[in-house]
């Protein structure tokens, strides 16, 4: 059975004083699914969900939502919750009415003693009840965050907007929250659409993905589908952690030749390839790479360049006559900076991407993608 679309947005395009924000953006997300919109500051992740909830006017595209054309209805219409990075919460009012607030919009409003009960039950998901009687300006960044959180999910709208939420929080306070908003989606079936530039983030919640840039989407899938089949190289720079690994490389007489690297790998290991000649960008994901000491017989040299300590393993720096890559390694393996080094690009492991583009251009075991 195929999904069902929540959202569907159709060529949008936006620009803000002569600069675009949306170059002609598709997005589909579906019903009961969390859609992580993951990219760079400036990449239109803001501008998408403001064109969602109906608070820009833009210059070309339709914006489907619940089955229905919203493209120019008013917001309050959309019946859709939004929470940006920043708190927006009323000093005025206590936590519990701050929470309360839309369910005693005019558009909204439920009876009081069902905003007591649904502004309870938000509170225990997200675990603030024994702040619902402070006053906001007494709360910590943490807790206010949580408050303007519970203020949208304490509705049941068709799709809650959700704009770095989290980014402004420490560590383990993302964590918390993340897991929270799971067990909310999964509480009530919830539709989500969450932008965020973390990469952690965005797999830790997500059912889908869509990687944005440029103000439109770059590719979007699961993240096993998109780590088997990235489209281009600017998503293989925005996913993973480490990202791929990019080395300069070449097609000659049917073999794939890393600059300066003592391997050559067959052409036939790319599948399809669009090019049987010329420079091409090869790129591998770091899990898949092998890294070693110098003196291995037969292996490409590298230079340690830098060392990240992880506590229980560590992030390595490799300098390359083709380029850098990072790779985490275990705290066995004995690394110095500025150590001598050895690596081997396993076959069968690798992408091709043309130069000037950065498109992929070998297919293997994806048919007609």
């Amino acid at each position: 059975m195929s999904a069902t679309p929540m959202l569907q947005l159709d060529g949008l395009k936006k620009s803000y004083h002569g600069k675009t924000a949306l170059r002609g953006l598709d997005l589909t997300v579906n019903d009961n699914e969390i859609f992580a919109l993951l990219g760079p500051t400036g990449a239109g992740k803001s501008s998408t969900l403001l064109a969602s909830a109906g608070l820009i006017d833009l210059d070309a595209g339709r914006v489907n939502l619940a089955g229905r054309d919203v493209t120019e209805a008013d917001p309050a219409t959309r019946d859709v919750a939004i929470v940006f990075e920043g708190f927006n919460l009323l000093p005025v009012l206590d936590v519990k009415d701050n929470i309360a607030f839309a369910l005693r919009s005019p558009e909204f409003r439920e009876a009081e003693d069902e905003i007591s009960r649904r502004v309870g039950r938000t509170a225990e998901l997200l675990r603030i009840s024994h702040l619902l009687d402070r006053d906001v300006g007494t709360l910590s960044g943490g807790e206010r965050q949580r408050v303007a959180i519970a203020r949208a999910l304490v509705r049941r709208p068709v799709m809650f907007l959700l704009d770095e939420p989290l980014s402004a929080l420490d560590l383990k306070l993302r964590e918390g929250l993340r897991a929270e908003l799971r067990q909310i989606h999964k509480h009530y079936q919830s539709t989500m659409l969450y932008a965020t530039h973390d990469y952690h983030g965005a797999i830790a919640i997500a059912d889908r993905i869509g990687i944005i840039d440029g103000g439109s989407i770059q590719q979007a899938g699961t993240i096993e589908d998109i780590y088997r089949f990235p489209a281009n190289i600017l998503v293989g720079k925005l996913i993973g952690s480490p990202s791929m690994a990019f080395l300069e490389a070449r097609i000659e007489g049917g073999k794939v030749v890393v600059k300066g690297a003592a391997q050559s790998l067959p052409i036939e290991d790319f599948g399809t390839v669009a090019t049987t000649s010329g420079k091409v960008v090869l790129g591998i994901w770091p899990e898949d790479m092998e890294v070693g000491p110098a003196g291995v017989e037969d292996a490409s040299v590298g230079t340690i360049y830098a060392v990240d300590n992880r506590g229980f393993e560590r992030a390595i720096q490799v300098e390359t006559s083709a380029g850098s890559f990072r790779k985490v390694v275990p705290l066995s393996m004995p690394v110095t900076q500025g150590d001598p080094c050895t690596f081997r690009i396993p076959r069968g492991a690798c992408f091709l991407f043309d130069v000037e583009s950065g498109k992929r251009i070998s297919q293997m075991g994806e048919g007609s993608n």
